[in-house]
């Protein structure tokens, strides 16, 4: 027996989904934290898909996320780290966010291997987000 969905709920779970999808709040300013990071990944990276659960294989927000991020190999090329402090154009993170996997030998050669820019299926993070994060890398990723 097939039950039908009443329109409110559709219309609920529509706007909810859009709610989702939406611009995310400005950042705050100052210096760059990883406090301010997580608030750049929490609106667009936190759900399972991408990064928020088993699926994702690498969650960007909530315990655990700094150290798996920090210091740490990426799964794709083990020999770049995912964020290396100190160094944005060697972290994982700011080739993934800029779409310069290609500059990566093992990305160049064969293109799978890296996957796609982040954030995956939406448009690239306004240039004073970007900003934001690798700023936070230079300064060494502070916890």
């Amino acid at each position: 027996m097939r039950r039908r969905i009443p329109a409110a709920l559709l219309l609920s779970a529509t706007l909810a989904l859009a709610a989702c999808a939406s611009e995310p709040a400005a950042v705050d300013a100052g210096p760059p934290s990883w406090a301010r990071v997580q608030a750049i990944f929490a609106p667009r990276c936190n759900f399972a898909p991408c990064h928020g659960g088993v699926a994702g294989s690498l969650t960007l927000t909530g315990p655990g996320a700094y150290a798996a991020l920090v210091g740490a190999p990426s799964f794709q090329v083990a020999r770049v780290a995912r964020v290396a402090p100190g160094d944005p154009a060697g972290s994982y993170l700011m080739l993934k966010l800029e779409g310069q996997m290609a500059s990566v030998t093992e990305c160049a050669a064969t293109p799978r291997t890296c996957g796609v820019s982040m954030p995956q299926g939406e448009a690239a993070l306004p240039a004073a987000e970007l900003a934001v994060v690798r700023a936070w890398i230079a300064a060494g990723a502070p916890e």
